[in-house]
């Protein structure tokens, strides 16, 4: 009697674990040197996956949790470059993570060769008014592509204006940051850190939970504004690609004179590379003249609002700088 009860209770235990069945077809897209994505067919019945991974022949498995019942894709991270792995997929068909399926078969795949991009951060920037001696917003973005050596030091100067830091309090809302990556997207606030004083400030970037996530420096110098970061080294000293944007709302001052503005970007890589750029804006002062489109007068160059080179035809309002190095805002009245 004994012995069939034995049997029934292996019998049903078997059958207990049977009916939790497993997807059968698992297969690789999107391999790249450190990622791949694995994907699966659902199971008929999945409360939850578990995924585990390793290299071929490895000893030890790198396991994935976490993974919906609706779920059929997961990306394994963290490969090494020209390495084959193998990976195996079980379904849970309740939270209690009993019964469950057991692993599947393996599928394999191999990393591609890594190959390194020459370091070129792209840095562009803009002000909401280019006219003289007014509080305007500045925007900074800087973009890179993927397989591109980290950034570890930025330092973005100009030859005029400066930061109103008088303004400001510690803690006090001062604009926000994004950041884009292949995979998410951050959006986070700017918050004055430490000021010292009327010329250098701490700016510390929070996410939406209010965790404190960067900060950067802004300062005034001698001969305009300064500003400074430095990355922390992630350990594999090449990004993904992204793009990240930084805007300061109404803290720079634009120049006193009308003139030349420019910003010099320093940027350095976690493998030494340099990399040096400027930009440059025309500022104007709003003094206005009223003349006649026939009027013949020659001019070094023409620019619009935003300071935009446009030629002398171009729009009825523009900024002409002289070869004195004066400018002045026209407007243009056309004869009838």
């Amino acid at each position: 009697m004994k012995k069939w009860l034995l049997i029934l209770l292996i019998f049903f235990a078997k059958t207990g674990i049977c009916q939790c069945l497993n997807t059968d077809s698992i297969w690789t897209n999107n391999i790249t040197h450190i990622n791949a994505e694995a994907s699966w067919i659902p199971a008929q019945i999945s409360d939850h996956y578990l995924i585990h991974y390793r290299e071929i022949g490895a000893i030890s498995w790198n396991n994935l949790a976490n993974i919906g019942g609706g779920d059929t894709t997961r990306n394994i991270p963290n490969l090494t470059p020209s390495t084959t792995y193998e990976w195996q997929i079980k379904t849970f068909c309740d939270s209690s993570n009993q019964p469950n399926s057991g692993w599947s078969y393996s599928d394999t795949f191999t990393t591609i060769p890594f190959t390194a991009t020459p370091f070129n951060p792209i840095v562009s920037k803009s002000l909401g008014t280019y006219e003289c001696n007014v509080p305007t917003g500045l925007n900074l973005e800087i973009k890179q592509v993927a397989n591109e050596p980290d950034i570890e030091t930025s330092t973005i100067t100009s030859n005029g204006g400066y930061f109103n830091l008088g303004l400001i309090s510690n803690g006090d809302s001062v604009g926000f940051a994004k950041l884009t990556t292949l995979n998410q997207n951050i959006n986070s606030v700017l918050r004055a850190g430490i000021i010292t004083g009327q010329n250098y400030a701490i700016i510390n970037s929070y996410d939406s939970l209010g965790a404190l996530i960067g900060f950067f420096s802004i300062e005034n110098t001698n001969n305009g504004i300064k500003i400074s970061s430095t990355s922390l080294n992630d350990g594999n000293n090449y990004t993904s690609g992204y793009v990240s944007e930084i805007y300061l709302a109404n803290l720079f001052i634009t120049p006193e004179y009308a003139g030349d503005l420019v910003f010099e970007n320093y940027i350095t890589s976690e493998l030494n590379d340099v990399k040096i750029t400027t930009d440059t804006f025309q500022i104007w002062c709003n003094t206005t003249n009223i003349i006649e489109s026939n009027e013949e007068k020659e001019v070094v160059y023409i620019y619009d609002l935003l300071g935009r080179k446009i030629n002398n035809k171009k729009g009825p309002i523009k900024i002409i700088k002289f070869s004195d190095g004066s400018t002045e805002k026209r407007t243009i009245i056309k004869k009838q």
